[in-house]
C-alpha cells in the first residue's frame, strides 16, 4: 500500500467515524427528549396537540 492509498484510507476512516459520533449524538438527545417528557411530564410546544 503506498502513501497516498494509505492517507485516503484514513480519512475515509475519519469520516465514518465522524458520521457515528454525529448519529450516537443524535440518539442520546432523542432519549434525553423522550425521558424528560415521559418521566417528568415536561411540556414540548411542537409536540402538543391543536
Amino acid at each position: 500500500m503506498n502513501e497516498e492509498s494509505r492517507l485516503a484510507s484514513l480519512a475515509e476512516v475519519r469520516s465514518r467515524w465522524s458520521a457515528l459520533e454525529r448519529d450516537w449524538q443524535s440518539v442520546v438527545v432523542g432519549v434525553t427528549v423522550v425521558a424528560l417528557v415521559s418521566l417528568l411530564d415536561v411540556h414540548i410546544p411542537w409536540a402538543w396537540s391543536w
